[in-house]
């Protein structure tokens, strides 16, 4: 079965959290034997500043919310892809993939994505470069990437 992608709600931002600390836990603990994540993924009003500030999306998989992720439009038909994540019990069975055709269907204006992963997150830059990401930069906590489309209108 398929997931689908919605615009994330206030009443949301519970549940979403909790996809949040779950998932960033696991992975930062996997890799670096501790728990943490970006500044606020532990906290609901946190989330609901994300919510009402940004373009802020729920991921679903027979209608119960399994992740999240928020967009920032920049200039010129470009967009930044943040705090993309899937509830550990989901992981690896094709959600990520599905998510990234799901939102590039969604805005088939934008000619170029922006993301960023921790150094550590191999499987994060594993599925980033499968689609299509480029590498574009990196330092010692992070990765950079784009992915330009050409649009043949």
């Amino acid at each position: 079965m398929n997931i689908e992608i919605k615009k994330a709600l206030i009443e949301d931002a519970s549940v979403i959290t909790k996809i949040k600390i779950a998932a960033f836990n696991k992975e930062i603990n996997t890799y670096l034997g501790r728990n943490g994540g970006p500044p606020g993924y532990d906290k609901v009003d946190s989330e609901i500043d994300i919510i009402k500030n940004f373009i802020a999306y729920k991921i679903i998989f027979n209608e119960k919310i399994i992740g999240s992720f928020f967009l920032i439009p920049l200039d010129d038909g470009k967009i930044r892809f943040e705090d993309f994540v899937i509830h550990p019990a989901y992981q690896g069975k094709g959600y990520g993939f599905q998510t990234l055709t799901l939102i590039e269907k969604e805005y088939p204006k934008v000619h170029e994505w922006f993301l960023s992963t921790p150094v550590f997150s191999i499987g994060n830059q594993h599925l980033y470069t499968k689609f299509g990401y480029k590498e574009i930069s990196r330092n010692l906590d992070e990765v950079q990437y784009t992915k330009v489309i050409e649009h043949y209108c």
